[in-house]
């Protein structure tokens, strides 16, 4: 921000040109926004807390049931991101926020009885619930931030947001060192992801002026509309890869790559992936303010071959399969995830910057579908063949991206619009 000082040495009005157009701020230094982006971050990081082990223990202790249960959320997930950003444009974030979690304290509360078809219908509750949750979530996150503070406020949410990976699985596999039962473990993880419906009360109206322009209201079609035709831009279109790509990759990241690793160590080793993750997510979120988005995703790109790469040839060539060896892996890995979710974020948000919730949307759709496509193959396929996969994705994902990146982000496209550009 320029601060413009008066003759007495009192900051003046303060001129911020933001994502959603100019206005005037009549306060001194505070910065609404970040606090925001901070608390959002932090409401997550609690609930994933609960929520990162629920997912990461899901194949391991119910197997194939895991899997039909993770395949019937991102299934129902992505459906749901058709109506979610009527849902936040009704409500608005915050209370979306909490919405989104209580159909997430009802999924980890189900593990606590084994019971599959309990376990199948809370799936489905929480794919509905987790697609406004994020719509909600990005939508919020582009609205707290101007072109030039986005990268850092997607990389600092992505940050405190995965540090949920450290917390979470180094305190779940210390509870299973100490002799918890599944039941018991899920009681204290239910319990802490109710934690974060308070933290979502502290979030406030983001710094900007929209909220005092007249706004023009849309019909649900229209509003609709705005999320379909959003597939059919070019941009969009060009990303759908890196976007499919960033679903296929949890599958791995959070399916796959567990299993190899065993119950007893596999919360230390996906703690190292929640550090490399939360530490990726918001030096890469800065460093590409200054230095540009192509060079991050590049980087994120290498880190993804070398740790699927690096993962196979420990379970096929190295015989004792050392655990110090996975532990590579899972950096490598995190580091890939943080520069894929900050990267395609802030791109989104640079080149939709009107259209949060509805581009957020688009995101999860997409995303969300590889993910339950590539939950529903996993028991059929090998580690080769998900590793084939992986990687035959990730190269042209990064292609297009950079060609996104630099061709039409310079056009700042938001161009798209079923009615004039207002929610």
């Amino acid at each position: 921000m320029d601060f413009e000082n008066s003759v007495n040495g009192h900051p003046k009005d303060i001129e911020r040109q933001t994502l959603l157009g100019d206005y005037k701020v009549k306060k001194p230094l505070r910065d609404t926004n970040l606090f925001n982006v901070i608390v959002l971050g932090f409401a997550f990081c609690i609930l994933f807390i609960a929520f990162s082990p629920t997912q990461n223990l899901e194949t391991t202790i119910n197997k194939n049931a895991g899997f039909i249960s993770l395949t019937i959320i991102y299934a129902c997930l992505s459906l749901s991101n058709f109506v979610s950003p009527l849902i936040v444009l009704k409500v608005g974030e915050k209370y979306s926020l909490i919405i989104g979690t209580l159909t997430y304290i009802a999924y980890i509360a189900a593990n606590i009885y084994t019971n599959t078809i309990l376990l199948y219908i809370a799936s489905a509750v929480l794919g509905f619930g987790a697609a406004i949750l994020w719509t909600a979530e990005g939508a919020f996150v582009i609205r707290c931030s101007t072109e030039s503070t986005l990268g850092f406020h997607t990389g600092l949410f992505f940050a405190l947001f995965q540090a949920n990976q450290i917390v979470g699985n180094l305190g779940t596999a210390e509870l299973i060192k100490a002799g918890y039962s599944d039941r018991t473990l899920f009681i204290i993880l239910t319990i802490t992801c109710a934690v974060s419906i308070f933290i979502f009360l502290f979030l406030g109206n983001p710094d900007n002026s929209t909220d005092d322009k007249p706004k023009e209201i849309l019909s649900t079609k229209e509003r609709l509309m705005l999320t379909l035709n959003l597939l059919k831009d070019r941009p969009i279109q060009l990303l759908i890869i890196a976007l499919f790509y960033s679903g296929i990759s949890q599958s791995f990241f959070f399916g796959d790559f567990p299993p190899l690793v065993g119950k007893n160590n596999l919360g230390y080793v996906m703690t190292v992936f929640g550090v490399c993750d939360a530490l990726g997510s918001v030096i890469i979120g800065k460093v590409s303010d200054i230095i540009g988005r192509s060079p991050m995703i590049i980087f994120a790109t290498l880190c993804c071959l070398g740790g699927t790469i690096f993962t196979y040839i420990i379970d096929r060539y190295i015989s004792d399969h050392q655990l110090v060896l996975y532990f590579v892996c899972a950096g490598m890995m995190g580091f890939a995830d943080a520069g894929y979710n900050t990267q395609l974020y802030s791109l989104l948000g640079s080149l939709y910057p009107t259209k949060g919730e509805s581009a957020a949307a688009v995101f999860k759709f997409i995303q969300a579908i590889a993910s339950a496509l590539a939950f529903f193959y996993g028991p059929y396929t090998n580690l080769f063949q998900n590793v084939v996969i992986t990687g035959s994705l990730v190269v042209p994902s990064c292609i297009l991206f950079v060609i996104v990146d630099k061709v039409f982000n310079q056009k700042k496209t938001d161009t798209i619009q079923t009615t004039p550009n207002t929610y």
